[in-house]
């Protein structure tokens, strides 16, 4: 997925979060930042260094972990780890101790001599950590870290994060789960189809929803022609029901709340109680880009980003 005119600064020392769907641009922005990929239009900035120009001082200011970003498979973690060090031309002595400690941070001090192909998933992204920090990078950009991960080591992985933030590195952590920002992210940016559809805190992009509130009305056995009479009403969107529960974003809570009260007795519909909410950082996301696409998705789009 291509972006298109993504305007994007990002402060020193904070955890700025990439929240989109799978192909929503998130790599390709990620791939960009760090020289993988050369923009086709607009420029970029890492520390100040630019995108294009400036890539080798890029690299050495920049970590990276992202699917296929190292993968020597017939060398151990140790003797990969190591010839990284040798490319950034980190005396030998230096090289080992810093081996030593960035193993020592991930609980891999006994896994050193094991091949790289033969680790787990988990293992592998904790190795790929440990390459990406070899060179105490300012900026560390994590792609999907978590995907695939078992909550124990997705959970060891935020609290890392959180911890580089507060040694003053920057962290840019890209996710399709939409609870993650919230736990570990001072600002999130959402994307969505290639296109920055809103920047904010989790708070202010919770606020941000249309309809700031979600009413669940636990009514089992709903036909679909009790459904639709819902979703015809005004103010009613994003209906959802799994039975029991009838979920519906609205923007009108009093009078929405009499209104689907009313319609669904009407129709001969068991109500065993109706409840009112604030929407979760999940539903805003969901009426983000569902309005995002709405309005861009046929749109034509290049690569380009800016400062970070």
């Amino acid at each position: 997925m291509a972006v298109e005119d993504l305007d994007l600064h990002v402060e020193f020392g904070e955890v700025f979060g990439l929240l989109g769907p799978n192909g929503a641009g998130k790599t390709t922005t990620v791939r960009l930042l760090s020289t993988l990929l050369e923009p086709t239009s607009g420029s970029a900035s890492v520390v100040g260094y630019e995108i294009g120009r400036e890539d080798d001082k890029v690299r050495r200011t920049i970590g990276i972990v992202s699917e296929g970003v190292m993968s020597y498979k017939d060398l151990t973690i140790e003797e990969n780890l190591k010839y990284l060090g040798k490319l950034y031309d980190i005396p030998s002595g230096a090289a080992d101790k810093r081996v030593f400690e960035l193993l020592e941070m991930f609980g891999l001090q006994e896994k050193g001599k094991r091949l790289f192909s033969a680790i787990s998933t988990g293992m592998t992204k904790k190795v790929m950590t440990c390459a990406a920090l070899l060179h105490s990078p300012r900026v560390l950009l994590l792609d999907e870290v978590t995907s695939g991960l078992d909550p124990q080591t997705a959970i060891a992985f935020r609290d890392f994060a959180r911890r580089l933030r507060d040694q003053g590195v920057t962290v840019i952590w890209t996710t399709h789960y939409m609870e993650e920002p919230e736990r570990i992210c001072d600002r999130v940016g959402v994307l969505f189809a290639g296109k920055l559809a809103q920047v904010g805190t989790s708070r202010e992009l919770r606020n941000h929803v249309e309809r700031p509130f979600v009413l669940e009305v636990v009514s089992p056995g709903l036909t679909p022609t009790q459904i639709r009479s819902v979703q015809g009403l005004s103010g009613a969107m994003g209906v959802i029901y799994d039975d029991p529960v009838l979920r519906i974003t609205g923007n009108k809570e009093d009078d929405l709340v009499g209104r689907v009260a009313k319609t669904l007795l009407a129709s001969n519909a068991k109500i065993k109680s109706i409840n009112t909410r604030k929407a979760t950082f999940e539903e805003a996301f969901i009426e983000m880009t569902r309005r995002q696409g709405g309005e861009h998705s046929d749109r034509k789009v290049t690569h380009s980003t800016q400062d970070v």
